[in-house]
């Protein structure tokens, strides 16, 4: 009888244990994921890099032009890697979240992790930095604007990002760049341009997205440490500062929007200047 009655209390503590560990999941992997967390070097500013931008200076001045300058490259067309970059680096880089008040599930936060990134891009290159409320109000306009333009508030491509860029920001100079490597994201920070990578979201294994993750999602990449990119994640709100991800995880997530089919989608990444 005592035998019973211990395997049964074995096999309750047995069940208790996974029942806890359940709940506490999400716990558990974010503390997995400080645990893989580097040093963030200190962050070199905008000022530091002869950028020669080309941009409208009125931001939110409508371009519509028939012939954009969105350079469409492949790895073999691009001039080669800097010869020696730094073992870690990070440029000084805004961060909003796209859902500036916390609006997670109301439209169109949720769904507005392309227009968070060019906004972070833009305040970037003019040395500006967010409010709570100046965010909000910069996607709100944005998305409005496409629905003005465009007849809708659409998940967007790079090329589309690019274009919309191009056509509310006034950023003329733009490249989509297929099939990027760790080598080709680097040397484009280090030269003080942050890169936006349109990713499969759940691939990424981010512990702090609302489970399942995200369908599609674009992060701005803005350094390295040893092992980890550097990004500004606009899908998470004040962790998404400084995000790291390990190398591969953001190259094994990197895909372009494909009508839906994410993961299937093209190997990119995305300049704006």
């Amino acid at each position: 009888m005592k035998k019973k009655i211990i395997l049964i209390l074995i096999i309750i503590l047995i069940i208790t244990g996974f029942i806890l560990l359940y709940i506490k999941r999400l716990a558990i992997l974010a503390w997995w994921q400080n645990l893989k967390n580097e040093p963030v070097p200190e962050a070199v500013s905008v000022n530091n890099f002869n950028l020669n931008l080309n941009y409208n200076l009125n931001s939110n001045a409508v371009i519509i032009n028939t012939n954009q300058n969105i350079n469409i490259s492949n790895i073999n067309n691009n001039p080669p890697l800097l010869n020696t970059l730094p073992k870690t680096f990070n440029l000084s880089v805004p961060f909003t979240s796209q859902a500036p008040h916390y609006q997670w599930k109301e439209m169109p936060y949720k769904e507005s992790c392309e227009e968070a990134t060019l906004i972070i891009l833009d305040y970037y290159y003019k040395g500006k930095d967010f409010t709570p409320d100046i965010a909000d109000e910069e996607i709100v306009k944005m998305v409005d604007w496409q629905i003005e333009n465009w007849g809708g508030h659409y998940d967007l491509t790079a090329t589309q990002t690019a274009l919309l860029a191009e056509q509310y920001l006034g950023y003329k100079n733009n490249e989509v760049i297929y099939n990027p490597t760790i080598e080709m994201i680097k040397e484009k920070v280090y030269q003080g341009i942050p890169v936006i990578v349109p990713t499969a979201g759940r691939m990424l294994n981010n512990p702090y997205y609302t489970s399942p993750g995200p369908l599609y999602h674009m992060l701005v990449i803005k350094g390295w440490t040893e092992n980890n990119f550097i990004t500004n994640d606009p899908g998470l709100f004040k962790k998404g500062r400084d995000y790291q991800f390990p190398y591969q995880t953001v190259m094994n997530a990197i895909h372009d929007w494909h009508g839906g089919d994410v993961p299937n989608g093209h190997k990119v990444m995305l300049i704006i200047k």
